[in-house]
């Protein structure tokens, strides 16, 4: 009775202590690493090669009970998977899918080299050059990647980083930087901006006007069927976008300030140019005020000078509207955020439209009016109901008398040949 007592108390207090120190670890657990192991076995048996290679990653590494016992198969079986599937994704070109694969069977060198490819394919991104960054830095050899990878390494064969991959993402800050301000002078086209505004001046401003319409509908496709493009400003703007995020990236901060001091200087000429020598266009005096936001808002020009271009907006409507050129009136007003001025333009161009057509829609009416007044008579629906029985009539006889006269020549002609 006491050895029972004894060994419960034994038990408990095994249960005590290991208790706390499973509640502390965080996984994966034994059973969690068997289901995988079980699940990685059954997709290869079923020929399903790439789930099961994750599967068995998934089976490698620590537990929270101590030894692994499926960790050394699991890597035995994820090496050779990883070595197959990470060499087809990469020869197809998917190089994001063979860094992946590679990874997973302990392939890590090819990896770094598949990983490379995704980057160079989106070098002018931030977000691509910051993850990269951290892929490299975090397999450099000062980290514990090695360490913490020591299991399937002894059985894929040692790694080491190599070291160009992380000396290639170190210099994409000022490669993009340069590739940046080079689209972003590219796109910023005066012979673009000049096409643009003869084309909205050239529009026409009555709506009733068909061939009016059409000739401002193909001056649109020609614009942008010559300049490959319906928006060369967005692209130049994404430039500038894209030239500011890599001043704000970049670790190197005295390339950060000249970028910055960079950015707002070429939005400030690019606002002042648009002003000057585009007003022609409503929409060209939005992206002035664009490019002052671009500026940034502790500049203290910003606010005075969107303020000055809604001003300028202001007084080309009034001219605009004057001349009853009621659309572009009402574009120049919404520019200025005058949204009162906007509807009025609008109400009066539809008024002069309505004007217009009213010739038009009387004669309509009349129409209307006599038909209504034709049907709306007895005797006049009765005689055209007389009228048509005769036509009716009429038709039937000659179908009636053209079937006779065909049978009578199938007659005749089956006499002359003696049939």
């Amino acid at each position: 009775m006491n050895q029972k007592l004894t060994t419960a108390a034994l038990l408990f207090g095994a249960l005590l202590v290991a208790g706390p120190a499973f509640a502390d670890c965080p996984g994966p657990f034994l059973r969690d690493v068997k289901r995988s192991y079980e699940s990685a076995k059954n997709a290869e048996r079923a020929g399903n090669k790439e789930a099961a290679l994750f599967a068995y990653h998934a089976s490698i590494g620590d537990v929270c009970e101590g030894a692994n016992p499926h960790e050394t198969d699991a890597a035995k079986r994820a090496i050779p998977l990883a070595q197959e599937l990470g060499a087809a994704a990469e020869k197809s070109g998917n190089f994001a899918k063979a860094a992946q694969l590679y990874d997973a069977g302990g392939q890590f060198a090819a990896a770094d080299r598949a990983y490379i490819q995704t980057v160079r394919a989106n070098a002018d991104n931030t977000f691509t050059y910051q993850g990269a960054l951290e892929y490299y830095r975090n397999r450099a050899p000062d980290s514990a990647f090695a360490s913490n990878n020591a299991s399937v390494l002894k059985l894929a064969g040692p790694y080491k980083q190599d070291p160009k991959y992380l000396e290639e993402v170190k210099a994409m800050p000022a490669k993009a930087i340069e590739r940046a301000i080079q689209r972003e002078a590219a796109a910023f086209n005066e012979l673009y901006l000049k096409d643009y505004v003869q084309m909205i001046q050239g529009r026409g401003d009555d709506p009733a006007d068909a061939n009016g319409v059409q000739r401002t509908i193909a001056a649109q496709q020609a614009l942008v069927q010559k300049w490959k493009t319906d928006d060369l400003l967005k692209d130049a703007r994404a430039a500038l976008d894209n030239l500011k995020m890599w001043g704000i990236t970049t670790p190197d901060q005295q390339l950060g300030k000249t970028i910055a001091a960079k950015v707002a200087q070429l939005a400030e000429q690019h606002a002042t140019t648009l002003r000057q020598k585009y007003s022609g266009a409503p929409k060209l005096l939005e992206e002035a005020m664009d490019y002052y936001r671009a500026m940034g808002s502790e500049n203290p020009k910003v606010g005075q000078s969107i303020a000055s271009v809604r001003t300028q907006a202001l007084k080309l409507g009034d001219e605009a509207n004057a001349k009853q050129r009621y659309v572009l009136a009402a574009e120049y007003y919404e520019t200025a955020d005058a949204a009162d001025k906007a509807e009025a333009a609008r109400n009066r161009m539809q008024q002069v439209a309505m004007q217009k057509m009213q010739p038009s829609i009387a004669q309509a009416q009349k129409q209307a009016e006599a038909f209504a007044a034709q049907y709306s008579d007895p005797a006049k629906v009765a005689e055209m109901r007389r009228q048509a029985e005769a036509t009716r009539k009429a038709m039937q006889e000659r179908q009636a008398a053209s079937k006779a006269s065909n049978q009578k020549s199938a007659d005749d002609l089956e006499k002359d040949l003696g049939l």
